[in-house]
């Protein structure tokens, strides 16, 4: 082969692959769909024995959230009811549940594939992410009416406004 069919057959295979290569690197982007996922290894069931109730807290990511804290506030509604935690988490006979599920955004300090750590100099849990925590869902069994509040908040953390609603009363 000589240098010239060489240099060719480069160029060839340089053009064909270059695009492959993006293309393959854009399917691994953010589409831009909101999605929402349980975070991995931050349930949390906790009460005492002697204490007739238990808490549970659930920890979701959501991506691309909706702006609208309206918004917001219906599709983590319709999430809750999608997927129910009621059925998941079994409370001792005669015990009342109090359950609070989280949402939080995506951030640098929030990545999608965020797990806690219990390092030895240094912890990193999900009260540490309190900045990035857009929506809540708090009810108990005793008390089945949910509370909904939605934040808009600043990329430092700061709540810009918030929302708040029984069922679908919006509280002020």
């Amino acid at each position: 082969m000589t240098r010239a069919h060489a240099k060719t057959l480069a160029l060839i295979v340089g053009v064909l692959l270059v695009p492959l290569i993006l293309v393959g690197c854009a399917r691994n982007e953010d589409s831009g769909e909101t999605r929402i996922f349980e975070i991995e290894n931050t349930e949390e069931v906790f009460g005492k024995k002697d204490e007739d109730h238990v808490t549970v807290r659930k920890h979701y990511m959501i991506l691309n959230p909706p702006e609208d804290l309206t918004e917001l506030k219906e599709l983590v509604e319709k999430y809750g009811k999608e997927h129910p935690v009621e059925g998941e988490i079994g409370a001792a006979a005669g015990k009342t549940r109090f359950f609070h599920m989280y949402f939080y955004r995506e951030s640098d300090d929030l990545p999608r594939d965020w797990q806690p750590d219990e390092g030895y100099l240094s912890t990193d849990r999900m009260e540490h992410h309190k900045n990035d925590l857009i929506a809540a869902v708090d009810w108990s069994d005793a008390d089945p009416q949910k509370e909904y509040s939605s934040y808009e908040k600043s990329k430092e953390g700061k709540i810009v406004k918030r929302m708040r609603f029984v069922e679908d009363q919006l509280v002020e």
